[in-house]
């Protein structure tokens, strides 16, 4: 396996530790907000549109393959910020417009990272390489979903938050590091 791809692997896994200690638990802090049911879909579908939209029109400048690192660290911070946003939150309308700024940052970091990580795959070891992106992806997923239950029940949202701002901030250095390594 190529080194660019574990530090993708890594930059990745603290990216999505961040995100997934909260997406199993956010019905629950919309329900906090406004306790009306339908605002958990319409959040939801808010950023799923957003997300299709804008992948359909920010793809198309993301094969550049010189600029997709780029894209990758601009996708974590819109996240990041989107992040610092729930801290604050406390009004309904909050949540929908954070779901457009996490809706940026997904379309700016995800066709990106599939970019980079085609880039790095080893001929003849596409499906083990994808595979492996793929376990090291649910493993990640589910720890941060445990994780993120357990800190909620035991210290609550603004604690989640935190932990999250931090993991993102940590994928950002490491995105940094890794894109002096690409230019290398």
């Amino acid at each position: 396996m190529h080194k660019e791809l574990k530090y993708l692997l890594l930059t990745n896994s603290f990216f999505l530790f961040a995100n997934n200690l909260f997406a199993p638990l956010f019905a629950l802090f919309i329900q906090k907000i406004d306790s009306a049911v339908f605002h958990v879909g319409g959040i939801w579908s808010t950023y799923i549109f957003g997300v299709g939209i804008l992948t359909f029109i920010l793809s198309r400048y993301e094969n550049h393959i010189e600029y997709a690192d780029y894209f990758l660290i601009a996708g974590f911070f819109f996240r990041m910020i989107g992040w610092i946003a729930y801290y604050f939150s406390t009004q309904l309308w909050h949540l929908y417009l954070i779901q457009i700024i996490m809706a940026i940052g997904e379309a700016l970091g995800s066709p990106s990272y599939n970019v980079i990580y085609s880039r790095f795959l080893t001929k003849g070891k596409y499906g083990s390489d994808w595979g492996l992106n793929t376990s090291i992806t649910s493993f990640v997923i589910g720890f941060a979903s445990l994780f993120g239950g357990l800190i909620v029940q035991y210290f609550g949202f603004d604690i989640l938050f935190i932990i999250m701002i931090v993991s993102s901030i940590i994928s950002i250095i490491i995105g940094f590091y890794y894109c002096k390594i690409l230019d290398k």
